[in-house]
């Protein structure tokens, strides 16, 4: 009998993303107001946090790391759990 996988407990910090992928959190959407004020958007935003990177050569040269804060087009993406896969080409710049 085949083994029934609940997806609402699978852990995927763990999952370990190949080639030219990156697993990566998007932000909540928070944004600052002029006056100072934190306020959060409804809207998803296009920035994320990097998670993991895949194997391919290209990330020892890239400025894209672990931990690095994300701005990226929407496509080319999948979403799991609170988690989203997205090519390294999806990827339009990392904030400093």
């Amino acid at each position: 009998m085949a083994k029934k996988i609940d997806v609402n407990e699978v852990d995927y910090t763990k999952f370990l993303p190949t080639q030219d992928y990156v697993l990566a959190k998007r932000d909540a959407g928070e944004e600052k107001t002029e006056s100072g004020v934190w306020y959060a958007k409804q809207q998803n935003k296009q920035t994320a946090l990097v998670v993991a990177v895949g194997d391919d050569e290209v990330f020892e040269t890239s400025r894209v790391k672990i931990g690095s804060k994300i701005y990226f087009i929407e496509k080319d993406y999948m979403p799991l759990g609170e988690f989203i896969i997205i090519k390294l080409s999806s990827i339009i710049g990392v904030f400093e």
